[in-house]
């Protein structure tokens, strides 16, 4: 295996752990012990945790090492206000510059959704929804026609896939995100930017007391592998 194929392979193993919290908030990295973990040398394991760092996912402290993200809710709300502003921008972008083919394909993959799990009450497992919210928001994103925007739009959702789920299986979120993507797609398929993109701002949007539900909950998964609030 070439040196970067061998780089590329182990980043991107390390970022779904990362992406996930498999890595403990604040906790120190062993590249050795990773490295013999992943079976390759130490050298693809720092080139790859360079790049983590980059990317949000890692924290690199000189003679120190690197250490995995931290989980506050003051973090949280910070990743959340700067998803609403860019999928308001790209919904401005899609409403100016998609044709209504492309608009009409990025809507059917949420409406897909809804036919797949129609009821929100009943479903059990977010996993899936919350891959169609992503999928179908990055859509309107790669209709607006900027790359920088969509590969910053990009970066974002995987630093916020772990509380995306977490959100949606709020219970004050479960219907209602369903009913927002309604509005969301009939402003987009009628082009009206201002409608759009408030529906946008309460969708996408994190107070700052949910941030802090949201951080217990995802404590407790990481720490205690279990949900924290009981279900409704």
């Amino acid at each position: 295996m070439r040196s970067a194929d061998s780089v590329e392979k182990v980043y991107e193993v390390v970022k779904a752990l990362a992406i996930d919290y498999r890595f403990k908030p604040g906790e120190r990295i062993n590249e050795v012990e990773l490295a013999s973990r992943l079976g390759v040398s130490r050298t693809p394991v720092r080139e790859a945790l360079n790049r983590l760092a980059q990317d949000g996912f890692m924290r690199f402290v000189p003679n120190r090492g690197f250490y995995a993200r931290d989980i506050t809710p003051e973090g949280v709300h910070e990743l959340y206000e700067m998803r609403a502003v860019i999928e308001q921008a790209a919904f401005r972008f899609a409403c100016q510059r998609a044709s209504d083919e492309e608009i009409n394909l990025a809507a059917a993959i949420w409406e897909q959704s809804c036919l797949d799990l129609p009821d929100p009450i009943t479903i059990t497992d977010w996993t899936k929804v919350a891959q169609d919210d992503e999928a179908f928001h990055m859509a309107i994103a790669r209709i607006a026609r900027n790359a920088r925007l969509y590969e910053t739009l990009d970066s974002l959702n995987s630093l916020i896939r772990f509380f995306r789920r977490i959100d949606l299986e709020t219970p004050s979120r479960r219907n209602n995100a369903y009913d927002e993507h309604v509005g969301i797609i009939d402003a987009l398929r009628k082009r009206d930017i201002e409608r759009g993109v408030l529906l946008l701002e309460k969708h996408v949007s994190l107070s700052a007391e949910h941030a802090v539900e949201v951080t217990k909950e995802g404590l407790a998964r990481i720490y205690f592998g279990k949900r924290f609030r009981a279900k409704k």
